[in-house]
């Protein structure tokens, strides 16, 4: 079943009624380009449903198929090669639709990895990933949105608004929210914070709109354990506390959830309590020069033994992270509930209409 070849790269006017044949491909961008490059990848799922590799035909049923984390990785280098050598490489960013075809075809490639490596592929929802994964898995998640940005601030993308809305990162936030529970400091963990309150303002209309919805409801616990988590590494430290952007007031008016006091006493038996100053000696960033192309430690598929990175990084050995954490304070996220909230999401349902484990949401947000 589907069978049917992807359409010619031709522009509309090398085509005419009279023709005795199809015009040959053309090299480089034509009218066609945004929609095949978007093709492409719906392609790629097509032919990675009940296959060796882990889509099952759609972004919301990643089916964990035994393929080794080496041969997805490969498999989606090969597709973002042949994206770069096909359509992006001739693409002109002052072109909006070209522009917009580079945009989303990168994010496309950033979500598989991100789809390849998430912890919901471990026995232990990713208590024992390596911090290098974890790493790996925020600056994926942090490219996503920030293309998702650089996206809303271009004024020529304005007219396809429509269209753009349609793609809210959420995979992308609600990792680096997991991440941000318990990693509070580093330059990494700054640019995310800024990128996920510059992504929650370009939607904060539709955050007001969809704010009862089980999903958003799940993400605001998940965001509001973050933010604290962010205010108590800030009183640590002394470093002047940041004022709340808009969409905090919003989940804290949603959750029945009052401003944290600035006269708070931080307690172990505390949930709010997510990392200990005084015992934090993680510093510092990743090197900015590693690529977060491919998989710098084995995967739990990957065919390759590592007891010892995961003993380490449950532990909290090994590499330096990205920023301060307590790994003995971090909590494993309910992977497959999320999915379902995910897949079960529908945009056009009225607000409300649905009802959400309320628990399990503030479970999975600690």
């Amino acid at each position: 079943m589907f069978d049917t070849h992807l359409p010619s790269n031709v522009n509309d006017s090398s085509l005419n009624p009279e023709m005795g044949e199809v015009p040959p491909d053309h090299a480089g961008t034509t009218d066609m380009t945004f929609c095949l490059a978007r093709y492409e990848v719906a392609n790629f799922l097509k032919r990675s449903s009940g296959s060796f590799f882990f889509f099952d035909g759609a972004w919301a049923n990643p089916t964990g198929l035994p393929a080794t984390i080496v041969e997805k990785d490969q498999a989606i280098d090969e597709l973002e090669q042949r994206l770069d050598e096909k359509y992006l490489k001739h693409c002109d960013p002052q072109i909006t639709l070209h522009f917009l075809t580079k945009m989303f075809s990168r994010t496309a490639i950033y979500k598989m990895r991100l789809t390849a490596h998430h912890p919901r592929h471990y026995p232990d929802k990713g208590t024992s990933m390596p911090q290098e994964e974890k790493d790996l898995l925020c600056r994926l998640s942090l490219n996503m949105i920030e293309n998702d940005n650089f996206i809303h601030r271009n004024k020529s993308a304005d007219k396809f608004a429509w269209f753009v809305n349609t793609f809210f990162q959420l995979p992308a936030y609600i990792y680096l929210l997991s991440e941000l529970r318990h990693r509070t400091r580093g330059e990494l963990m700054d640019r995310g914070w800024q990128a996920i309150n510059e992504g929650f303002q370009h939607r904060i209309h539709f955050i007001n709109e969809k704010k009862h919805s089980p999903l958003f409801q799940a993400v605001a616990a998940l965001a509001l354990k973050a933010w604290q988590a962010r205010e108590l590494g800030a009183a640590a430290h002394d470093q002047p506390l940041t004022a709340p952007p808009e969409y905090i007031f919003i989940f804290r008016s949603l959750l029945g959830e009052p401003p944290p006091s600035k006269k708070q006493k931080l307690s172990s038996a505390d949930p709010a309590y997510l990392l200990t100053p005084a015992d934090s000696t993680a510093q510092g960033d990743v090197p900015t020069n590693q690529s977060s192309d491919h998989h710098p430690h084995p995967h739990p598929n990957s065919g390759a033994a590592s007891s010892d990175a995961s003993t380490s990084a449950a532990t909290g050995g090994g590499h330096a992270p990205m920023s301060d954490t307590n790994p003995t304070e971090w909590t494993p996220m309910d992977w497959t509930y999320w999915d379902e909230l995910i897949s079960n999401w529908d945009p056009q349902v009225p607000d409300g209409s649905e009802q959400v484990d309320f628990g399990q949401a503030l479970k999975f947000g600690q």
